[in-house]
């Protein structure tokens, strides 16, 4: 999927406060250039997530940074027990470990060259590998990777902070927000995650009856501008209630009333407002598998110098 790049840089804009510069423009270039590159066809949703890590790692700048990088070299020697392997890149490759994985895959030494993590061609290649492989933190479920957060029956940009790092509450969250910007940017207006195609539910209850439910007390209860019928939240509200009601009883009077609050809470989650912008239906961008990653070779060259301007509107 080749990305409309002014309509990615005009929707991005805002996330960076209005204006962009010309280092900002040519990092995510980079990050743009490499995706293209080595995962055409993937999931837009992970090109969405890590543009939107890239923002929190580097401060904004999304140009590949150092840890720490308002300190001196100095102060990381004397601080780091992991010096020289410390954090580079968009996301903060660190340990000797996984500079010599990393280097093994793009093609360059960089346990001897440290610094050569900052290139942003092979930092962008190190984040998508990495976070799609799952290099960077793992459980005991297994690695922490794009697949396990975005795939056909999943989208879950909070959770997926754990793929570069612990639980941090507020930066989860913020992460996300960036996340539905981006998807935004790239072009993916909607996703429509795979629907059971049935649930067992108590009392007899069958999805019908949520689905009434939800018709019923939508109509009646929430403003009408914000009822979206035919869409993807009508189809997450169905999913979670249905599910909550697999082992819980509860009286058919107050059904209507619990299906209301799900989809007021779920219409205004910043990260689902991306969803119901239409009734576009994502085909090429649907996940059916894992992407597979094509191992290309960076190659030293300077940066597309995109038109946008700094402070343009």
């Amino acid at each position: 999927m080749a990305i409309d790049r002014p309509h990615f840089f005009s929707t991005a804009r805002p996330v960076f406060g209005g204006r962009l510069s010309q280092d900002q423009v040519d990092g995510m270039n980079a990050i743009l250039d490499d995706w293209e590159a080595r995962m055409p066809g993937g999931d837009v949703r992970w090109l969405a997530y890590a543009l939107a890590t890239a923002l929190h790692e580097t401060a904004r700048t999304m140009l590949p940074v150092r840890e720490a990088f308002w300190l001196s070299e100095e102060w990381r020697k004397r601080n780091l027990s992991y010096y020289p392997y410390y954090g580079r890149g968009y996301v903060q490759l660190t340990h000797r470990g996984n500079y010599l994985k990393a280097g093994n895959f793009v093609g360059a030494d960089l346990v001897r060259n440290p610094d050569e993590a900052l290139r942003p061609d092979y930092a962008a290649t190190i984040m998508f590998v990495g976070m799609t492989q799952g290099w960077f933190r793992r459980d005991e479920h297994g690695p922490h990777t794009f697949e396990r957060y975005f795939n056909n029956s999943t989208d879950d940009p909070i959770r997926a902070r754990r793929i570069i790092n612990g639980f941090e509450p507020g930066v989860a969250e913020d992460i996300a927000e960036y996340y539905a910007i981006f998807l935004r940017a790239i072009g993916a207006r909607a996703f429509h995650l795979a629907a059971p195609e049935s649930f067992s539910l108590a009392a007899g209850m069958e999805v019908s009856d949520v689905d009434q439910a939800f018709r019923a007390s939508a109509r009646s209860r929430v403003q009408s501008q914000m009822f979206d019928e035919s869409g993807d939240v009508r189809q997450m509200v169905t999913e979670i209630v249905a599910a909550y009601l697999t082992s819980n009883n509860i009286a058919p009077d107050d059904l209507p009333g619990l299906v209301a609050n799900v989809y007021l809470a779920l219409s205004r989650a910043p990260y689902v407002s991306t969803r119901i912008a239409d009734n576009f239906q994502a085909t090429d961008n649907s996940p059916e598998a894992p992407a597979t990653i094509a191992r290309v070779t960076p190659k030293k060259r300077s940066p597309a110098r995109n038109t946008v301007a700094d402070g343009s509107s």
